[in-house]
C-alpha cells in the first residue's frame, strides 16, 4: 500500500467515530440522499445489488438498503467499518480496497463511492477505475464524485475534519472525463451546494 494511502487510511482508523458524528448534518444528508435516488433511479430491476465502496458509517449503505437494495458495505478502514456494522447490521461488510475488489466480474448491478476516490494518488485512479468497471455487469451504473482543482498531495487539516492528514488529489472536469473515457459513459451530473460542503465536488453517475 502506498504511503500517503496509509497514513490516510491511518488517519481515519484513528477519527472514525469522531469524524462520522462530524459528518452527519441536517444539510450534507438532504444532497447525498437525492443523489442516492437518482442512483438508484439510473439502475433496471428491483432489489439490485450495490456496493457501497468507502462505506464510512455506513449511512449511505442504510439508506439504499430502505429503499430495497441489496448492499455490500467496503472499506479499507477498519474502525469505518466496525461503525458500519454497528449502525447497519443487515448488510455484508467487507474490509476492501477499490484497488483490489474481491468480487466476481460483473457481480455487481451498481457501485457508490462517496468521498474516497479522490484519497488515491492520481496515478492508481485509472487502473481503480478499471477494476471498479471489471465488477459492474454491462449496463450497471457507477456514482462517484470528486474534488475539482489542481494538484495532489497529503493535507495536515484538511477543512472536513482538520488535525487528521488525509491525501487528496483533485481533477477538472475535463481531466476526469478523460479518465473514464473507454470504461463508463456519463448520464448524469451535479455540483454539491458549495456553501454547505465548503469545497467544489462535482457527482457523476456513469454507466458501464
Amino acid at each position: 500500500m502506498p504511503d500517503e494511502v496509509r497514513t490516510t487510511i491511518e488517519s481515519y482508523d484513528r477519527i472514525a467515530s469522531e469524524y462520522c458524528r462530524h459528518t452527519l448534518r441536517d444539510e450534507f444528508r438532504r444532497v447525498e440522499e437525492e443523489f442516492l435516488d437518482r442512483f438508484l433511479a439510473h439502475i433496471a430491476g428491483n432489489a439490485p445489488l450495490i456496493a457501497d465502496v468507502g462505506c464510512g458509517d455506513g449511512r449511505d449503505s442504510g439508506y439504499l438498503i430502505g429503499r430495497g437494495a441489496r448492499v455490500l458495505l467496503a472499506d479499507l478502514s477498519k474502525a469505518m467499518l466496525a461503525v458500519a456494522a454497528r449502525q447497519v447490521p443487515s448488510g455484508t461488510h467487507l474490509n476492501m480496497d477499490v484497488r483490489h475488489l474481491a468480487l466476481l466480474d460483473g457481480y455487481l448491478d451498481g457501485l457508490w463511492a462517496s468521498g474516497i476516490l479522490y484519497h488515491l494518488p492520481k496515478r492508481e485512479l485509472r487502473a481503480a477505475l478499471a477494476e471498479i468497471h471489471r465488477v459492474i455487469t454491462p449496463g450497471g451504473v457507477f456514482s462517484f464524485n470528486f474534488k475539482t482543482g489542481e494538484g495532489e498531495g497529503m493535507e495536515e487539516n484538511p477543512r472536513s475534519y482538520p488535525g487528521a492528514p488525509r491525501y487528496y488529489a483533485y481533477y477538472g472536469a475535463g481531466e476526469m472525463r478523460s479518465l473514464l473515457a473507454g470504461l463508463f459513459d456519463i448520464i448524469d451530473e451535479e455540483y454539491y451546494p458549495v456553501k454547505a460542503f465548503g469545497d467544489t465536488i462535482l457527482q457523476l453517475w456513469c454507466r458501464k
